[in-house]
């Protein structure tokens, strides 16, 4: 979330492919720790912004706090048994994405815990990566497949 929101070019590294451009067509979210505040994954805070990170730094990596009308299109999957990222996280972010008319769309399957993967999922959870493709064709980001 923070690489779609964000302004920082952080693939300029000194190599042959700093000059493409670097902006993010899609965000494709599973289980985002997008707040940096009162539903941070407490060990994702301390290990991007340390002990006691000052309110600046909060502010710039809590993700839905710096959604734009330019941020891509995002496409969002969280598990409701997630007990290590609160689903308030997602719900954050795609709110921030609607008052900014971004094209969003949120999915919660009440399995999977922090542990959903492109495949074996449980029951419904299973379904994620259909969805996902399903819209992506339909943005118009990737072409439909033909059967």
């Amino acid at each position: 979330a923070t690489l779609g929101t964000g302004t920082e070019d952080v693939s300029a590294i000194g190599d042959a492919l700093d000059k493409t451009a670097f902006n993010a067509n899609f965000i494709i979210l599973v289980s985002p720790v997008i707040s940096m505040g009162s539903y941070a994954h407490a060990g994702s805070r301390k290990n991007l912004l340390g002990e006691n990170p000052a309110k600046d730094l909060l502010e710039k990596y809590s993700a839905h706090l710096q959604v734009k009308p330019t941020t891509p299109p995002t496409f969002i999957v969280h598990a409701s048994d997630d007990k290590a990222v609160s689903v308030r996280n997602s719900l954050m972010f795609y709110g921030a994405l609607l008052d900014k008319n971004v094209s969003a769309s949120i999915h919660f399957f009440p399995h999977g815990g922090h542990a959903i993967a492109l495949r074996n999922n449980p029951g419904s959870t299973e379904q994620w990566t259909n969805l996902c493709e399903m819209w992506l064709v339909e943005m118009g980001l990737i072409p439909a497949v033909k059967k």
